[in-house]
């Protein structure tokens, strides 16, 4: 049965029809089933919508979503697949009262932990007094021996935490887990308010809360602050693992926004003791590094040597004091699950206070006392182990032969183990939009602190709150597995707050750059294979609509045209052999539709996968419009069955040419024409050139039966048949197609254009070792247009009936696609490759 409301709120008790308090404590309703009054207005707003408005809007939260490409990775999704959330339309809301107490417990837990740190990897007092077991923390894998005396030297201590935070049956809040290695999260819920904000302006306008801006602010602040060489502008990077990181959409929207370079290990290098981020414009030095990876992946040299997304040297750059680190390496000891026992002790030992917000009773096993009061109530607890990662198994849900064999290795490693008393979790309302109304569900949050910089007034660093953060829908330990439902949380103010604009107010003198030289070389990279890839799925849908339309308009019999075996080709497939009996027709569709199966080799699906890899690794440089083709073309090809029909594959290979033409014309139209643009666009025209000059060849070459079917493939490939009829106005010829895609340097589509577009291009390139001599790629592309340029026209006009002819345009294709082919590759190794010079090489002087 429903929970009784107040006289007047007939709309809001309509919303919560049917709503019943699954636990003890529910955040919506008092143990008296009142509604709990800072709940009133924002309910008051989503009733006034309606069950239809309120179900229209839920939907809306879902398109923003997939629209904006807010997606974590799984890494036991054996596919890859991008998994994106549920945003529940209803937030959590915190009144200012709940807040002030809960805003007090975590800055303490962040002045706690801090202090705690500065303690371990110094004068380890808390050890020699005997408020520590020294085993305890020399034996956990976070512990790192090689960050030992050095924190000072890498920054002031903790500068980002992220806190688990459960509420339990009696409404008291327990953190269950720190997260300080890499903590994710803010980003996702900046994002979260803005989606929220926009599907329920209404809603979002008239509700008193607190803004989260301003946060972000102050933690860019404070990260400038953190420079050890202090200058008008700082370098701050952040540091990801990569596009394979779970989080790595929130890493690039966090640099995109804090005005971060956004870099990964290879972007990075280690010289005389310093940081340099290798750019187009060569090594520039790295004041603060915002890291979004794990202490022990973070250099092969001194701590994982298996790691290959660490950087060589990082730990004596930071040793040195020579860059400030962001949190400090050696944090990692921090979330070892065994401390929480010791928290209000080591609270009163180093802060003077009582512990404000307590964890669920804990027992590390190492202790022997504890281990006794373990295996007294062993049935009744949660257990897990010290490793990082690791899940807690609740006794109660194992078998006996499970439980014993738990026990057992409890009993022969017990230093290895942290017993905890299970939580009944506190509920919330949640939106079931299959059934349209509200239910009861279990809910965990994940709360952020951050460093405040020094003021003018003070020397000393504090600590600010996030006031807000992420709800999951789910008990403690599911935000990074498998809960699928998030709710902003709102914090709520006495009266309405002022709107932050998301761009920060400039403080100091702002530094303009257009050329795009600061550029790190793998982001010139990643958008030069963009170019190629997207380049390459275009090329293929083409060919692949060609042959799928050819196959539909034939009868459906023994009959093929030719043209279809010049096709499988192009398109690296076999022709299939047609078994006694079989129907042509069949085999030929069947064939086909293998690229659309993301198994087979050379599939579209697998050639957008490429192409979204490097997207999502260029993810801060791309336009929002852009990113929402992206996202409607990872939808569509996700949906795409392993093998549809003839129809609805051509329909696909159109969808996938009108979205990569949308694609790229954003992004010639919104991204700056710098560099970085002028990689991507080399990359595109490179891949259109190396296709057009195959397909020419293949079709007025090589092909088995050269004729009309084919020379149509090729203008419908190109979209080139309105400009064909419309300039030559006859029956189609090989000389004509030749003067259209080969030699025509005002048609987009010919190779004449693509050279001349290329050679324009590359001349713009930096030139590295700042030598007066052309690079080698501007040498080939200059060889590929001199080749074109000087070719004999009136031997090659009669193509189509000399084999003297036939042979020189064969030749000339061969030198055209030569020095293509290594275009690529001296583009990567002047630009992409790392490579650097000895300083003891002698360059050559050019003497007046």
């Amino acid at each position: 049965m429903a929970a009784p409301l107040r006289h007047g709120d007939d709309a809001v008790a309509n919303l919560l029809a049917g709503y019943v308090p699954a636990g003890e404590f529910d955040v919506l309703f008092s143990a008296q089933g009142q509604l709990r009054e800072h709940w009133r207005g924002v309910l008051a707003e989503l009733a006034a919508l309606g069950e239809q408005g309120l179900a229209e809007r839920a939907d809306e939260l879902q398109r923003l979503l997939y629209e904006n490409g807010v997606t974590f990775n799984v890494h036991d999704d054996t596919r890859g697949r991008l998994r994106t959330w549920r945003v529940d339309p209803l937030p959590l809301a915190i009144s200012s009262t709940e807040w002030q107490e809960l805003e007090l417990g975590l800055i303490q837990r962040s002045r706690l932990l801090d202090a705690l740190l500065t303690d371990l990897y110094g004068p380890r007092r808390l050890i020699d007094e005997g408020y520590l077991p020294p085993e305890l923390v020399f034996g956990h894998p976070g512990f790192q021996l090689a960050c030992d005396q050095s924190l000072a030297a890498q920054g002031p201590g903790l500068v980002f935490h992220g806190i688990d935070l459960v509420r339990d049956s009696q409404g008291q809040w327990r953190v269950f887990a720190d997260r300080l290695q890499a903590p994710s999260g803010a980003g996702y819920a900046l994002e979260n308010r803005i989606i929220l904000a926009r599907a329920m302006p209404t809603l979002y306008r008239e509700a008193p809360l607190r803004r989260l801006a301003s946060f972000l602010g102050t933690e860019h602040l404070a990260l400038s602050a953190m420079a050890p060489v202090q200058r008008e502008q700082a370098n701050i990077v952040l540091l990801t693992p990569g596009p394979d990181s779970d989080s790595y959409f929130e890493h690039a929207y966090l640099a995109n926004y804090l005005n971060l370079s956004l870099v990964e290990s290879l972007d990075l290098v280690v010289r005389d003791g310093r940081v340099w981020m290798r750019t187009l414009g060569g090594l520039k030095p790295v004041d603060v590094i915002l890291r979004r990876m794990e202490d022990a992946w973070c250099d092969p040299l001194e701590l994982r040597s298996d790691s290959v997304i660490g950087v060589p040297g990082l730990v004596q750059a930071a040793r040195s004091g020579n860059v400030a680190m962001a949190n400090p390496l050696g944090i990692g000891v921090l979330e070892h699950p065994g401390l929480a026992p010791y928290l209000p002790t080591l609270c009163q030992r180093l802060l003077g206070e009582p512990l404000r917000l307590p964890s669920p009773e804990s027992w590390w096993c190492g202790d022997p006392e504890s281990l006794a009061q373990v295996l007294v109530q062993f049935e009744q607890l949660t257990l897990r182990t010290t490793d990082p990662g690791t899940l807690p198994v609740t006794v109660s849900d194992l078998n006996p032969r499970q439980a014993e064999a738990l026990r057992e290795s409890l009993l022969a490693r017990p230093e290895r183990y942290v017993a905890q008393r299970p939580i009944v979790s506190a509920t919330v309302p949640v939106y079931d939009d299959e059934a349209h109304r509200f239910v009861s569900h279990p809910f965990n949050l994940r709360m952020f602190v951050t460093r405040e910089a020094p003021t003018r007034d003070s020397d000393e660093w504090g600590f600010q709150a996030m006031p807000g953060g992420l709800a999951w829908v789910g008990g403690p330990g599911l935000p990074s597995r498998r809960s699928e439902v998030v709710k902003d949380v709102w914090v709520l103010a006495e009266t309405p707050q002022p709107h932050i604009s998301q761009l920060r107010q400039a403080t100091g003198p702002i530094v303009v750059t257009r050329d795009g030289v600061d550029l790190p070389s793998r982001v010139a990279d990643n958008l030069f294979w963009l170019g190629r890839y997207g380049e390459r799925l275009d090329v293929r849908s083409r060919l692949l609509r060609e042959g799928l339309l050819r196959l539909l308009e034939q009868e459906q019999d023994e009959y093929a045209d030719s043209s279809l075996v010049d096709l499988f080709e192009a398109l690296e497939i076999e022709m299939p052999e047609v078994a006694p009996g079989e129907r042509r027709f069949l085999a030929l569709r069947s064939a086909l539709l293998t690229l659309f199966n993301d198994e087979a080799i050379g599939s579209l699906p697998g050639c957008f996968q490429q192409m979204l890899r490097n997207c999502r690794a260029v993810r801060d440089h791309l336009g929002d419009d852009s990113w929402r083709v992206i996202n409607h073309l990872r939808r569509h090809t996700a949906a795409l069955p392993k093998v549809p029909s003839a129809s609805a594959g051509r329909r696909a290979c159109e969808e996938n040419i009108t979205q990569l033409a949308a694609f790229f014309g954003l992004c010639n139209e919104t991204m700056p024409h710098h560099y970085g643009w002028r990689f991507m666009d080399i990359g595109r025209f490179i891949e259109r050139a190396l296709g057009t000059l195959e397909l020419l060849r293949r079709v007025l070459t090589d092909a088995h039966e050269p004729g009309i079917p084919l020379w149509e493939v090729v203008l419908a490939t190109t979209d080139n048949f309105t400009a064909y009829r419309r300039r030559y106005r006859s029956e189609l010829h090989p000389t004509a197609i030749l003067d259209l895609l080969l030699f025509d340097e005002g048609n987009p589509r010919s190779v004449g254009y693509m050279l001349k577009r290329l050679g324009r291009q590359i001349e713009r390139l930096p030139q590295p070792d700042g030598t007066p001599y052309r690079s080698r790629e501007q040498r080939l592309i200059l060889q590929a247009t001199s080749t074109l340029q000087l070719a004999d026209i009136a031997l090659l006009s009669d193509v189509h009936a000399s084999q003297r002819a036939r042979e020189a345009l064969s030749a000339l294709f061969a030198d055209l696609l030569e020095p293509l082919e290594q275009l690529s590759d001296a583009i990567s190794h002047t630009h992409f490759s790392h490579a650097e010079t000895p300083r003891q090489l002698l360059r050559i002087q050019v003497q007046p």
